[in-house]
């Protein structure tokens, strides 16, 4: 796992920007020097920030080493900016597998799975955060490399960057995946431009694995009700954003129901309006795919 080293998204940034600037490759000692200077290492300084990017980047196949050469991948070259390279990057290998980072993906999707009754547990610490997730998810079973409150501490860097939520002003976490699922939004969609509210949320599901529904979701969140048709307060709340900025349109009649396949955003209790007529959306039309 790199986000538990001293990995952060500015210095992964900057580390692309390195490489894309040296078309040809660049030795991994130089690459130590130039990320962390002599004057912020001293004489026998390890380089462990500078390392740990290094590996974050060929993890996340960003970057490749071929030599003792690092240069940027073929697909990070195609994307001119780092931070959206990163983001497709993180997209692709961490929030929708757990190969490369086993807990990044599972834990937020037991945050969010846990909606209101993270309200309750604000006041804990990353110890307990852990201990809880330990036990819901995998029980007696003994993991390797278990989760710990240093390797929450290591996602806490990354969950705003990569667009799972923000952070209010008491510093607590809102998991609200507005700026992932607009990513997603393409993809979701494919050729179409309007999908029933069944058919987004199954597309949703396959294409963020973290979210609703996701086979990720479902392994945080075993009791789970997907009969009762009911979008979790996060996802909730991210859906209106983006019927509001106008990036979707949510068709919720005053008269939909869970008998008709309709979904509920009542967990976000959604304004009743000219738009949002009823708390449930019978199906989800794309506005714009930027």
């Amino acid at each position: 796992m790199f986000t538990d080293d001293a990995v952060t998204p500015v210095r992964l940034e900057i580390l692309v920007d390195l490489l894309r600037h040296c078309r040809h490759g660049i030795a991994r000692e130089d690459a130590y020097r130039l990320l962390q200077p002599q004057p912020l290492t001293g004489d026998h300084a390890p380089f462990i920030p500078a390392k740990a990017t290094i590996r974050a980047a060929l993890e996340l196949e960003l970057a490749e080493e071929n030599g003792g050469s690092l240069t940027l991948s073929a697909a990070c070259r195609k994307e001119t900016n780092a931070r959206v390279a990163i983001l497709l990057a993180f997209d692709d290998q961490v929030l929708g597998k757990t190969d490369i980072e086993k807990y990044f993906a599972l834990f937020y999707s037991y945050y969010l799975g846990l909606g209101k009754q993270v309200y309750s547990r604000k006041d804990q610490n990353n110890e307990k955060w852990a201990e809880q997730f330990n036990e819901v998810v995998f029980g007696t079973v003994e993991q390797e490399n278990r989760f710990n409150d240093t390797k929450l501490t290591g996602l806490h860097r990354w969950f705003n960057y990569v667009g799972l939520g923000w952070y209010d002003s008491e510093e607590e976490f809102q998991a609200i995946p507005y700026d992932r699922l607009k990513r997603a939004l393409p993809m979701i969609f494919a050729n179409k431009k309007e999908l029933e509210a069944e058919a987004f949320m199954a597309e949703l599901a396959r294409v963020c694995p973290e979210l609703d529904g996701g086979n990720i979701f479902k392994q945080a969140n075993r009791n789970w009700p997907p009969a009762d048709k009911n979008c979790t307060l996060g996802l909730s709340h991210a859906l209106i954003e983006l019927h509001s900025d106008g990036s979707i349109e949510l068709n919720c009649p005053a008269d939909s129901s869970a008998d008709n396949c309709d979904w509920s955003l009542r967990e976000a209790e959604p304004p009743r309006n000219e738009s949002l007529k009823g708390d449930r959306f019978t199906s989800v039309e794309l506005l714009t795919r930027s």
